[in-house]
Parts: structure tokens; sequence; C-alpha cells
């Protein structure tokens, strides 16, 4: 499968974009400027950019509490992120979700789910209206290992395997279920295995390799695309950050993510291999990194100084039934 220079350049600007915009995010909510919850996905870039690169424009996005770099990855400014985080109209979702609702119904991501496997059943859902309107577009669901234990897991792979539904339904193993390690809460050695059960198709595949999961993701979409069904697709990586930006991760084992961050980083290695195919230069790769970062300080600005929204509209948007006295 032919991948351009362009595409492979791209690729990298999105995964730098990604783990600089976490980093910053992490970096705000411990010095107490944002507030809410704040689920960061460093280590886990090369998933999003790969999945989504693999996707055709009209394609639909289900995504979760953790899941920035899956809009970052699409398009979504990175100043309309983080001026969400920041409660500002200016916000994905006009100042009112915080990070783990996002949405962006242009790009084809209706909604992110708060819910430990939430999105996974509405994935189903759209993949289904896709099929009844023949509009040949597929549905691709992003989880956690931890979701695959979730009773909306196993529903919505037995039904999209009994419709044959065009829908990839993307795990993303970052080893640990909040602060569980994934051993220890299921035997499986493979989370594609748990496909058998539904006589749908399991990849399991390296998720700190953006060409791996590109290359996979694509074969698997366009064989949903053409009535061949659904697949589960695991994509193996480790989350170099806590659960949320205020964990400390002291439930791992000592040097478990140093050791983790040395060997499987997924910019670093990818980096590395753009160095060594003649891709990139290293003056090149440090302009884009240097671009990246004054794209996410514009985007802290650009959110700082978004107006608040105004106390009156609280109930905006908000399905309220009128009763008659």
């Amino acid at each position: 499968m032919e991948v351009s220079r362009e595409q492979k350049i791209n690729m990298y600007r999105s995964m730098i974009r990604i783990r600089q915009f976490e980093d910053m995010v992490k970096k705000l909510y411990r010095e107490g400027k944002l507030n809410g919850h704040v689920q960061t996905c460093q280590g886990q870039e090369a998933i999003a950019v790969g999945a989504i690169e693999a996707l055709l424009e009209e394609d639909i996005i289900f995504t979760t509490h953790r899941g920035h770099g899956h809009f970052l990855a699409r398009g979504t400014s990175s100043k309309n992120i983080m001026a969400e985080f920041y409660g500002k109209v200016t916000g994905t979702n006009q100042g009112r979700s915080g990070g783990m609702y996002l949405v962006d119904t242009k790009r084809g991501m209706p909604v992110a789910s708060g819910i430990v496997g939430g999105n996974i059943c509405l994935a189903a859902g759209s993949a289904l209206a896709s099929q009844i309107k023949k509009d040949n577009i597929v549905t691709l669901s992003f989880f956690g290992d931890g979701a695959t234990n979730i009773g909306f897991f196993h529903e919505a792979l037995n039904m999209a395997s009994v419709w044959n539904l065009p829908i990839i339904f993307l795990c993303e193993n970052n080893q640990y279920a909040e602060a569980t390690k994934r051993e220890e809460h299921q035997k499986v050695e493979k989370i594609s295995d748990r496909a058998i059960a539904y006589t749908m198709s399991g990849i399991t595949v390296d998720g700190t390799d953006v060409i791996k999961v590109y290359e996979t993701v694509k074969q698997v979409v366009e064989k949903a695309r053409c009535g061949d069904g659904p697949t589960l697709v695991e994509c193996i990586a480790y989350r170099l950050a806590g659960h949320s930006a205020g964990d400390l991760g002291g439930y791992r084992p000592r040097g478990e993510e140093e050791e983790w961050g040395k060997i499987h980083d997924p910019i670093k290695n990818y980096k590395k291999q753009l160095l060594e195919e003649g891709i990139l230069t290293i003056q090149e790769a440090e302009k884009i990194e240097q671009e990246v970062q004054k794209e996410i300080e514009e985007a802290i600005k650009f959110a700082v100084e978004s107006e608040e929204p105004l106390a009156n509209t609280a109930g905006k948007f908000v399905y309220q039934e009128e009763v008659n006295g």
C-alpha cells in the first residue's frame, strides 16, 4: 500500500500536534487553570493519526473521554478544543462540556462519550443507518481495553455481526483500564480474539507504528465499505501519562513507564524512521515542531481571550418539557 511523502509528513505533524496539545493541557490542569476532568492520550498518537488517515471525509467517528487526539487528527481546530477546556463560547460545545464530550459534526464526529464503552452501541446504530440508507459510509468506534469488558461492547459486536454492518471496532489497548493493569481484568491474551465469538475478523497491530495502523485500518475500512462486514482491530500501545491529568500513576511498577517511553514512544520512533528514509531532515522536523508549538500557544491565547457563556443561556440546548398548569 503506497503512502506518499506528503501523507507521511502530515501524519508526523498531526502526531506532534496531539503530543504537544496534550502535554500543554496536562500542564494547565496541574496549574489549576482548567476545571473538570482531563484524560490525555500521550503514547497513543499513532493510533489516532493512522486510523483516521485511513478514512474518507464522509466516514463517521465515535470516540471516548480520551478523545482529544482523535479530534485533532480529524482536523478540529486546536483553538476550539482549547476554548472548550476553558469553558468559552468559542469551544466545540460552546463551553458547555469540557474535554470529555467534544463534538464536531462537520467532520463526522457526532459525540465523544464520557461513559466507558458508551459510544460503541451508538456507533453500531450509525452503521445500521448507513446500511439502510446505502450511503457507502463506514463508522469507526474508538474505545479502550477496559471497555471490552462492558456489555455495550458485546451487544454491539453481536448485532454488527448479525446484520453485517459497515463498522470498525477499534480498541486502543493502552495496558491500563484507569488504574487496573489489563492482565488483571481479562484473561484473553489478545483482545482481538474476542471477535471469534461473533464470527468476526479480529486483528492485532502495533499501535505505536502509525504506518502499520494506517495500512491495517485502510484495508478493513475498504472491506466494510464493500459490504464484507465489521472488524475488531486491537492496537497495542502504552499510555505515557496517568488516567487523568491529576493522576501520578503510583499504581504502575517502578520504571515501567520510562521503559515503554524509551523503546516504544510512537513519535520518537516515527521521527527516526522518517529521517532514515530521507523523508525529513532534522531541520525540517524541528521546524514542524516549532510551528506546532506556536499553534498551541496561539490556541491558549485564543481560549483565554474568548468570551464566557452568559449565565442566562445555561438552559440553552437542554431539553425542557413545558408543563401546562
